[in-house]
């Protein structure tokens, strides 16, 4: 472009690029989730133990079974990832399950990236020396880079996090992000009432991240339908959409004498 713009640009985007589905436990988030890998180019990245055992469903679970430790999580999670990178573009919709449980591997990642910087050469080192053995995540001597005092270490998990997001990007051209929510606390005349509802992550990546994404949605629960929130209440940041079309309470779910019908046709047109 040579000159500046006259006319006005019409919107072109119709559909999330990223949304961000939350809930409370047990309401059929992962069984919603699993319908839609049946039944669209689109794969779960399950880092959930346990989150899609009994579920059908296209996946890559980084926990193999009940035994399988957070670090060996962590090490499966890295190889899918990779794996998806090869192969990016290979899958429309890319499903991570869940946002917290990537919050709980960015320990372990935000430590080793700190290790291999310059200011934390000498950090779960033998000895306390740069040139000592790496001490890894599976040796109890091991510390995570967020118990250095005042909280400094948490913008290296932070800024981990945020990296798997942007490599998510590249991995396929839709991304949806299932977490849990929590209830947002203030205290008042020294009594603690419930203000809102956030996501559930550390400190201020929930701010961090529900500013990146497209739409934020609640999921609600109505008999047998589940249906999903995009609107903003009180001091609540799990909600909300740039997209003018999501917004209210929009079908997702229902089910009728066992059987399970989901619209993602009403999210994804």
């Amino acid at each position: 472009m040579d000159k500046l713009p006259e006319e006005i640009t019409k919107a072109q985007g119709i559909n999330p690029r990223d949304l961000i589905l939350l809930s409370i436990p047990k309401m059929g988030k992962g069984t919603i989730l699993g319908d839609f890998t049946t039944k669209e180019n689109a794969i779960v990245l399950d880092l959930e133990k346990g989150g899609y055992e009994f579920i059908p469903a296209r996946k890559l679970s980084t926990y193999e079974g009940q035994e399988t430790t957070l670090w060996e999580s962590f090490q499966n999670y890295i190889k899918y990832r990779n794996l998806l990178l090869e192969n990016k573009g290979k899958y429309k919709y890319l499903i991570v399950d869940g946002l917290s449980d990537l919050d709980l591997l960015s320990e372990i990642g935000g430590t080793l990236a700190y290790m291999d910087s310059v200011q934390g050469k000498k950090f779960n080192r033998e000895g306390g020396q740069s040139i000592g053995r790496k001490i890894m995540p599976d040796e109890p001597e091991f510390k995570l880079v967020s118990d250095i005092p005042e909280g400094y270490g948490y913008k290296h998990t932070r800024k981990w996090f945020m990296d798997q997001i942007d490599i998510f990007k590249q991995i396929s051209p839709y991304r949806i992000y299932a977490a849990h929510v929590v209830d947002k606390y203030i205290k008042d005349k020294g009594k603690e009432e419930v203000v809102g509802s956030e996501i559930s992550l550390t400190g201020k990546l929930k701010v961090i991240l529900a500013s990146k994404v497209t739409a934020l949605c609640k999921m609600v629960a109505d008999d047998g339908k589940r249906l999903l929130n995009f609107d903003v209440l009180n001091d609540s940041i799990v909600a909300g959409s740039r997209l003018p079309r999501l917004k209210g309470k929009i079908l997702i779910s229902e089910m009728e004498d066992g059987k399970l019908t989901t619209y993602w046709e009403n999210i994804y047109k």
